[in-house]
């Protein structure tokens, strides 16, 4: 596979199986693959082999190490850009998230009306965080 971002590939790292399902039914209408990940180690196997556009991951799988988990991924895959789905309604917590590279901030319990939004904002090249988005 060539160095470059796979244009349509998105990778999910999400470790609860109907979470990610549901993740899954809704990418495959906006990408031609999507592919399912629910650990940090094949997250990371993942993210250096597909090169994915984007990385949409469970906070939990940085095992409280983030910024390291977020610096890695952007060695494997500078072109790559990470949606990080939080369990969390904290916006110090957003705002650390995104200065350690994430591109958006989603939380879960607003899954339904912001991870579209941010999704679009990410491939457009912009940041979304969940005060951006309309609620």
């Amino acid at each position: 596979m060539s160095a470059g971002v796979t244009t349509r590939c998105v990778l999910v790292a999400q470790g609860h199986p109907r979470l990610s399902e549901g993740l899954r039914g809704w990418l495959q209408a906006s990408f031609d693959g999507v592919f399912m990940v629910a650990d940090r180690a094949s997250l990371l196997e993942g993210v250096h082999r597909l090169q994915p556009a984007l990385v949409v991951v469970d906070l939990a799988l940085a095992e409280g190490r983030l910024a390291d988990l977020l610096a890695h991924m952007q060695q494997q895959a500078p072109l790559s850009r990470t949606v990080l789905l939080s369990d969390h309604d904290d916006p110090c917590a957003d705002a650390a998230a995104l200065a350690a590279g994430a591109a958006a901030v989603v939380h879960k319990a607003a899954l339904a009306y912001e991870l579209s939004p941010a999704v679009d904002a990410v491939l457009a090249g912009r940041r979304f965080t969940p005060a951006a988005g309309a609620h």
